[in-house]
């Protein structure tokens, strides 16, 4: 292959690369050099040996304007749009007018060698070393290069190279700043294959860069070096190695999440749809309200979601005073468009038959006295809805419901999610960093966030939960599509009103709130129903709306503190 025609892909791909690499040049700092130093000649020797090593000497004629000079010599070279040649320099020396440089020093930096020494006037420096991994395949075939005039922070008038590449066949020379393709002013192969080289003129921080094919008769083995550069498209290469790789990791993490939650937050047995529960006992005074096996309106709701909230605090409250420890007073209106609020008066202190959690919710409403004013009970109240929480998981678990607090449960689960996400975090960038694997910490914390929300399902309920769960379902059913018009006239106020905290977990309050109204048969204002009252010229029919406004009221006191129920 002639020279000229193994120069047009060389020349092109060096100008595809020029505009980075020059920015790159403008961005890096040149070796400091006196202000009047200058070299007014250059020279320099290199022979390829038997293993693939280059051997340099350097011939510099300085003018020195200060008393140190210094170059940097690369070892990381830009290849192409993803990789950089890497070099290994050993062996440096340095002599200044055929006397031992004084003050020597071979420093190495992020992408090379610094060559510092001391000098003054004008010096002969000659630079001594020896470059691997200068032999390359290429689809070209074998070829060696290295940018044997490279790292002076000063221009230089001429420099000439003479290169023994044995079995050398074409050769190549670009000079000028990192990646131009400026061909040297003179570049021939002699039929001593050596390489004759001569560039006029190289500006400050400029190369001079030699590219040489070698015949198949050449024994020297291919030793290059090559180091991907990092960017964020190859980090997060898209291939089949990577995303093989993190779809097999997801997928593992996937599973192990799913597994954990089939043997371990699964329900204990399989709940079933619930056949319609009627929550009316037969007795001797007539039909009374009697809930599936005895459960309150506040454990309803923590076996149905597993978390005790403000739905269930309200409902306590509204079914301790049905229970009559306590009336509900509508307070009259300042004017037309006032607030409504109204006063709470507790009627009985209430013995064992309370619940630790419907006591403690007593003693926090009434914790400043036996009367309190909805509208003033948030900031009392707030600091003491914790207990009233711990005693609801206390007791979901003492009744046999769950083998563990349902929010403890899910708190491992959560932080274990969570500590899971933040090692692919962690893991993302230091895959970015080394790799192209960087997706597969996505995956990690992918199966993290997967973990950390399979933990709000994880409270797994016992056989006996789980067949509560079941009965409950049918007094949903009940309460949904029932009524109480089927009971005698005299029953039906008090059923509905037992029957109303129940509706209220369960999302049907509304309905309830109509069927305790349903029972106002004049147009008389009533006086209340003993456990909720209103002001004058309150009428029954009302208590729709007015049980509606206390339960947003109430439940807004609560809201506040909603991360007291998360």
């Amino acid at each position: 292959m002639s020279p000229k025609r193994r120069l047009l892909p060389a020349a092109l791909l060096l100008s595809l690369t020029a505009p980075l690499a020059t920015l790159f040049v403008a961005l890096s700092p040149l070796p400091a050099q006196a202000a009047d130093d200058q070299i007014a000649a250059y020279a320099a020797e290199a022979t390829l040996t038997k293993d693939g090593t280059l051997q340099v000497k350097e011939t510099v004629d300085l003018t020195a304007g200060g008393t140190t000079f210094s170059r940097t010599l690369a070892t990381r070279v830009r290849s192409d749009a993803e990789r950089d040649r890497t070099y290994s320099l050993k062996d440096m020396s340095a002599t200044v007018n055929g006397q031992p440089a004084q003050g020597f020093q071979n420093e190495s930096t992020a992408d090379g060698r610094k060559l510092t020494l001391n000098v003054s006037g004008q010096s002969k420096i000659v630079y001594s070393y020896t470059v691997d991994n200068v032999v390359a395949d290429s689809t070209e075939g074998r070829e060696v290069s290295w940018p044997v005039v490279q790292g002076f922070g000063v221009p230089i008038q001429q420099a000439r190279l003479s290169v023994s590449v044995p079995f050398a066949t074409w050769v190549t020379c670009f000079a000028g700043r990192v990646g131009s393709s400026m061909p040297c002013t003179s570049s021939q192969l002699a039929e001593s294959a050596a390489l004759e080289i001569q560039q006029n003129g190289v500006p400050a921080g400029g190369r001079v860069t030699f590219l040489t094919g070698l015949s198949d008769q050449a024994t020297v083995q291919p030793n290059a070096q090559f180091a991907t550069r990092w960017s964020l498209g190859h980090a997060f290469t898209v291939d089949s190695s990577t995303v093989g790789l993190t779809v097999i990791v997801f997928g593992i993490g996937l599973l192990g999440a799913v597994g954990l939650w089939f043997f371990r937050g699964r329900d204990a047995a399989k709940v079933g749809e619930g056949a319609p529960e009627r929550p009316v006992l037969d007795g001797a005074d007539g039909p009374q309200f009697a809930a599936p096996d005895g459960i309150r309106p506040g454990q309803v709701g923590t076996v149905v979601d597993e978390t005790a909230d403000v739905v269930d605090i309200t409902a306590t409250l509204l079914d301790l005073a049905v229970r009559n420890y306590l009336t509900i007073v509508e307070l009259p209106r300042e004017s037309h468009f006032g607030r409504l609020d109204w006063e709470l008066h507790r009627r009985h202190q209430g013995g064992p038959e309370l619940l630790p959690y419907e006591k403690a919710l007593l003693d926090a409403v009434f914790a400043d006295g036996d009367s309190v004013v909805v509208s003033t009970l948030g900031p009392s109240l707030r600091p003491r809805l914790n207990l009233v929480r711990e005693q609801l998981y206390s007791d979901v678990v003492t009744q046999g419901w769950f083998n563990s607090r349902p929010d403890a449960v899910r708190n491992r689960w959560i932080t274990a999610g969570l500590v899971l996400l933040g090692a692919g975090v962690v893991l993302t960038v230091v895959l970015a960093i080394v790799s192209k694997f960087a997706l597969v910490g996505f995956a990690v914390m992918a199966a993290g966030l997967v973990l950390a929300l399979v933990g709000h399902a994880a409270p797994a309920r016992t056989a006996r939960g789980a067949a509560v769960l079941g009965r409950v379902a049918g007094l949903q059913h009940y309460l949904a599509n029932e009524s109480s018009a089927d009971l005698p006239q005299t029953h039906r106020l008090e059923f509905a009103s037992r029957c109303l905290p129940y509706a209220a977990v369960l999302g049907l309050a509304d309905k309830w709130a109509l069927e305790i109204a349903a029972t106002d048969d004049d147009d008389d204002p009533d006086a209340g129903i003993g456990w909720y009252s209103g002001p004058d010229n309150w009428h029954l029919s009302d208590i729709g709306e007015s049980l509606s406004n206390f339960v947003t009221a109430f439940g807004g006191t609560l809201t506040t503190a909603r991360r007291l129920f998360a």
